[in-house]
């Protein structure tokens, strides 16, 4: 049924955007800048989904109708229905996880200062173009972690930026940029205040 088939196309555009980077990252293909290409279009993704969702359901509907109005049976009808449903969820939770990554990060603050305990600890925000959802923050964050001297990393969508607590006697500035923009993502030095 061409229900079905539109429903799991509308669940993998949704998840294209957000699965596809870390996949790429995972391959090892995270360097050639697939994923922020593909976040750029992160709504576009979302819309395009979305659309497809609403026309699956409108053809199961329809064709349902046409089978009652005819006195036959829907060929598929449960299977079908089971799939939009899924379909459904799957593009519902792919909107709510984005939702959630604006809304959460808008209202928090930024991140604190190292304290004088931490006195080796610095910290810094490097702006980072190409973020647009919740998987690009994890992508980021994972990158930098694995760096030996990074203490904490906060990647924020809604800011553009990477926030990075870390020992300047064991990692610099350049290698978390280095190690941003391996990921696809564009991360640039801080100015110089």
């Amino acid at each position: 049924m061409k229900a079905a088939r539109l429903g799991i196309l509308s669940a993998i555009t949704a998840s294209v955007c957000c699965l596809g980077p870390v996949l790429l990252v995972v391959l090892g293909l995270g360097s050639l800048g697939f994923g922020a290409l593909i976040g750029r279009y992160h709504w576009w993704f979302i819309g395009a989904a979305i659309t497809l969702l609403i026309y699956a359901w409108r053809s199961y509907v329809k064709e349902a109708r046409h089978c009652k109005a005819a006195s036959c049976e829907m060929a598929r009808g449960k299977t079908t229905r089971t799939v939009l449903l899924l379909a459904s969820v799957v593009v519902a939770v792919f909107v709510g996880l984005n939702l959630y990554t604006y809304a959460s990060q808008s209202s928090n603050t930024k991140p604190q200062a190292a304290s004088s305990a931490q006195a080796h600890v610095a910290s810094v925000m490097i702006p980072v173009e190409g973020m647009t959802c919740f998987t690009c923050e994890l992508t980021v964050e994972s990158s930098v972690k694995g760096l030996p001297g990074v203490r904490s990393v906060d990647a924020r969508v809604t800011e553009s930026a990477a926030y990075v607590q870390y020992d300047p006697a064991q990692v610099t500035v350049d290698a978390v940029v280095v190690a941003i923009n391996k990921t696809g993502y564009h991360a640039t030095p801080p100015r110089e205040r």
